[in-house]
C-alpha cells in the first residue's frame, strides 16, 4: 500500500529521481511547514537572489491558503482559479510574477509538470523602456554627491552587471591591474563570466578606493544594497531631472555595445546571461582574456 501523504504528479526530473516534496515532507505537513521547506529549496538547491526567494516564497503562501488543499490534491482548474484573480485590475508583470512562483512550486519542489502549460504573458511596456542619451547620463552623473556612487555609476554603466552582482561584489571579486569583475551568480540555468569597467569608471573607482576604510566582517567593495542604491539613484534625478535607474544603466550599456558593433554573444557574457546549455555551442571562447580583449576593442565611453 502506497505511503499515504504527499504523492507528487508527473515528474519533472529524471527518471528514477524523487521530487523534493516526497524526500522532505513527512505524512502531516502544515502550510508553514511547506514554506519553510520551499524556501530552504530556493535558497540552497537553486542558490536564487534572496528578493527572488522572497517574492516566491510570498506568492505561493498566498496560493496554498486560497487553495485550501495538500499539493498532490491540487489541479489545474484550482490554479487557474486562483489566477483569475489576477486576470483584471492587475498588471501582466504582476500575472507572470505569480505564474512562475507557481511553475517554480510544482516543477522543482512537488514534481509535477501540472503548471507548466500556464503560459508567462509578456508585459508589452517592458521594452518600451526608454534608453538615456549620454547626454541624460552625464547630467544625472554631475549631480552626485557622494565619491562611492559616482564610481558605482561609472562601474554600473560601464561593466553591464546586475545591481545584485555589484553591491555583493567583494574584494576579491575585482582585479584592479586588469579593471576586471568577477561577480558569483551561478545558478543551475545561467552562470556569470567576467565583466570589466572602463578608464572612466577606473579614476573614480580608485579615488573612493582611497578613502575606503577596511572592515574586519565586511569585504564588500561598495558596502551597500539595492535598496539603498536605488534611493540614492531616485534622489539623484530628483536634483538632476534626468531619471536614470540602475537596471537603465544596464540596458544603456546592452544597447551601446550593439551599437558600437559588439558581437550579442560576448553582451551576453559581460552581462551574465549566457545559458549554461549554449556555452559550448556558439561562443567557445568566451575566457577572461577574449572578453578582455573584445572590451577593450569595443572602447565603450559613459561620459565623453
Amino acid at each position: 500500500m502506497p505511503r499515504p501523504g504527499f504523492e507528487p504528479g508527473s515528474p519533472a526530473r529524471k527518471a528514477g529521481e524523487r521530487p523534493f516534496l516526497e524526500k522532505n515532507i513527512g505524512e502531516k505537513t502544515s502550510i508553514d511547514d511547506i514554506i519553510e521547506n520551499f524556501r530552504g529549496m530556493l535558497k540552497i538547491d537553486l542558490d536564487l537572489a534572496e528578493r527572488t526567494v522572497k517574492q516566491h516564497v510570498s506568492n505561493i503562501g498566498e496560493f496554498l491558503k486560497f487553495i485550501e488543499k495538500s499539493p498532490e490534491e491540487i489541479t489545474k482548474k484550482g490554479i487557474r482559479s486562483w489566477l483569475k484573480k489576477y486576470e483584471e485590475n492587475y498588471s501582466k508583470a504582476t500575472k507572470a510574477n505569480k505564474i512562475k512562483s507557481v511553475r517554480v512550486f510544482f516543477r522543482e519542489f512537488v514534481g509535477s509538470n501540472i503548471a507548466e502549460g500556464f503560459k508567462i504573458p509578456r508585459n508589452g511596456k517592458k521594452n518600451n523602456v526608454k534608453v538615456p542619451s549620454k547626454e541624460t547620463l552625464r547630467k544625472h552623473y554631475e549631480e552626485i554627491q557622494s565619491q562611492k556612487y559616482r564610481a558605482y555609476f561609472l562601474v554600473k554603466a560601464s561593466s553591464g552587471l546586475r545591481t545584485s552582482e555589484l553591491t555583493n561584489l567583494t574584494m576579491d571579486g575585482i582585479d584592479l591591474e586588469k579593471r576586471m569583475l568577477m561577480p558569483n551568480h551561478d545558478t543551475r540555468t545561467k552562470r556569470s563570466f567576467v565583466s570589466f569597467y572602463n578608464k572612466e569608471a577606473e579614476k573614480e573607482l580608485k579615488k573612493y578606493l582611497d578613502m575606503r576604510e577596511e572592515k574586519e566582517n565586511d569585504n564588500r567593495l561598495w558596502r551597500t544594497n539595492r535598496q539603498t542604491v536605488a534611493r540614492s539613484f531616485k534622489r539623484t534625478s530628483e536634483r538632476s531631472g534626468a531619471k536614470v535607474t540602475p537596471k537603465v544603466l544596464r540596458k544603456w550599456f546592452v544597447n551601446e555595445m550593439k551599437k558600437i558593433g559588439v558581437d550579442p554573444g560576448y553582451i551576453d557574457a559581460f552581462c551574465g546571461r549566457v545559458p549554461k546549455t549554449v556555452q559550448d555551442s556558439h561562443y567557445t571562447d568566451l575566457s577572461p582574456e577574449r572578453l578582455k580583449e573584445v572590451y577593450e576593442k569595443a572602447g565603450l565611453t559613459v561620459l565623453e
